[in-house]
């Protein structure tokens, strides 16, 4: 993505002077780059590019859905949750990167609040419940306090995939479908790699919408995946035979 003043050259190159085309043009290339936290922040780590079109991608959404297979999806994390993943993560991290990251998460999951994003949709891995991903023995049962109490609003809903649901193909890494508002693409998927987002549109994007759906429909309702959430959290065994 370009900065704003790098586009105004590129129009006034191209020859680009029609005032409504150029306010345009313009105007989506503010809207790009309006990330309040994150743009020109030196305080901060080194974001990769395609991590800033992930973060830009979130802070335009109407809707979200996304699927963690291994850990619980970025908007529904706990502060120490994230300072727990990013202590693991990131080697030799000092105690002001994990101060900067788990504020940005906070920011973040106001989006969540402030009612801009009409629904989250999430569906969790059964497992993702039960992994310990820090040396706090309180850092999970708080996480998971967290999802069964996010779990009981209508605005968002978080379902688990037990493992009886069996294998939903090419859904073993985590994925996040951002539904976008006009004069944005509809859809837009991103998968995680190495360091790194990959950015899908068309009919990549729709595939990978469709593959939620299958998740969503295999995964128990949230009102059962938010009881057993809640018993976990307790330390309260569990039937296997219920």
């Amino acid at each position: 993505m370009f900065v704003f003043d790098k586009v105004a050259a590129l129009l006034d190159l191209y020859g680009v002077y029609d005032r409504v085309e150029r306010d345009h043009l313009l105007g989506l290339a503010r809207q790009v780059f309006r990330l309040p936290r994150w743009q020109d922040d030196f305080v901060g780590p080194d974001l990769d590019v395609s991590m800033l079109d992930f973060l830009w991608l979130e802070s335009v959404a109407q809707r979200v859905r996304c699927y963690g297979p291994v850990l619980v999806p970025e908007p529904l994390r706990t502060s120490e949750y994230v300072e727990a993943v990013v202590r693991r993560e990131v080697k030799d991290v000092s105690d002001a990167q994990v101060g900067w990251w788990v504020r940005a998460f906070r920011d973040r999951r106001q989006a969540l609040d402030n009612g801009r994003v009409t629904s989250v949709r999430a569906v969790l891995a059964e497992s993702v419940l039960r992994r310990q991903v820090g040396g706090l023995t309180s850092t999970l049962p708080s996480q998971l306090d967290h999802l069964a109490k996010l779990g009981r609003s209508d605005r968002i809903q978080v379902r688990v995939l037990p493992p009886e649901a069996g294998y939903v193909p090419w859904t073993d890494g985590w994925f996040t479908v951002f539904e976008l508002p006009e004069p944005y693409p509809p859809q837009v998927a991103c998968t995680g790699h190495l360091h790194g987002v990959a950015v899908h549109e068309g009919p990549v994007a729709e595939e990978y919408s469709g593959m939620f759906d299958q998740l969503w429909d295999a995964a128990s309702m949230a009102s059962e995946s938010a009881a057993l959430t809640g018993r976990l959290a307790n330390h309260v065994p569990i039937d296997s035979t219920s």
